[in-house]
């Protein structure tokens, strides 16, 4: 005998009941689990400093913020850094800070030209990861590195470019994640995977203004004229003294006697 229509919705609604039931207390048992590891950030500013002069710089970050957190250990912090087109990192210069510092950099692109023109290159993508919070109280994380500003394509009346860093959110952005000591392979979390959490409200306090010398094509005739005019008179030069300068084998060599 089957069973009627009104018994078959019972069940179902029954079965599914279970099931959700089951379902919201896996993960919130599993939240629960994940909450004794916190990061709770009241307020908070990115502070940038450029160091140096020139084309070859270093970018100093810190992050002051009034925090609380479970444990110094328990927690990541993440610097991601949107970079122009005007500017560079050398991936092997990162690496070498990475040996001796508790920090990882990760770069977005896979190869990073450094020859090339900022007109020819394209922006990037830096990530710099700090494992454990600093000791120092309000400072969640301080931290350089060294930069260099691209060549720029000349330009009509023009003798210098500027380069804005940190004016926009997006330029400088912070995330973390807290997921215990335990879990020190923080590389099972990927930086896109969702699990970083980004702290929208903590934002940069004053952006950096750089500027880059631009060549001025108003110059290009007595630039090419100077080359030029450099570039014959040392080729005469040389092959004047090579034309003026005896070869050794049309050399008369005159050995003096010697007394006994």
């Amino acid at each position: 005998m089957g069973l009627s229509m009104k018994t078959k919705i019972i069940l179902f609604s029954l079965y599914s009941l279970i099931f959700v039931t089951s379902v919201v207390s896996y993960y919130g048992f599993k939240g629960s689990q994940n909450s004794m590891y916190y990061l709770t950030i009241h307020s908070g500013n990115i502070n940038l400093q450029v160091k140096n002069e020139g084309y070859h710089r270093v970018l100093h970050t810190a992050i002051t913020a009034d925090y609380e957190t479970s444990n110094r250990k328990d927690c990541a912090v993440t610097l991601r850094y949107d970079f122009p087109a005007d500017i560079y990192v050398d991936k092997y210069e990162l690496a070498t800070i990475a040996l001796n510092r508790k920090v990882e950099f990760y770069v977005d692109n896979k190869f990073i030209d450094v020859e090339t023109p900022a007109h020819k290159s394209d922006p990037f993508v830096l990530y710099v990861v700090n494992y454990t919070l600093p000791d120092t109280a309000n400072k969640l994380i301080e931290t350089e590195f060294p930069f260099h500003l691209r060549y720029q394509k000349a330009a009509e009346d023009s003798r210098y470019k500027e380069v804005r860093f940190g004016d926009a959110y997006s330029d400088v952005q912070m995330l973390y994640l807290c997921k215990g000591p335990r879990n020190s392979n923080w590389k099972q979390f990927p930086l896109n995977s969702g699990e970083w959490i980004p702290a929208s409200y903590v934002k940069v306090n004053k952006d950096v203004v750089m500027y880059v010398p631009v060549g001025d094509t108003n110059n290009l005739p007595w630039v090419s004229l100077i080359t030029h005019g450099s570039v014959l008179l040392g080729t005469y030069y040389i092959l004047r003294r090579l034309m003026t300068t005896p070869s050794p084998d049309n050399a008369i060599i005159k050995l003096s006697p010697v007394k006994c």
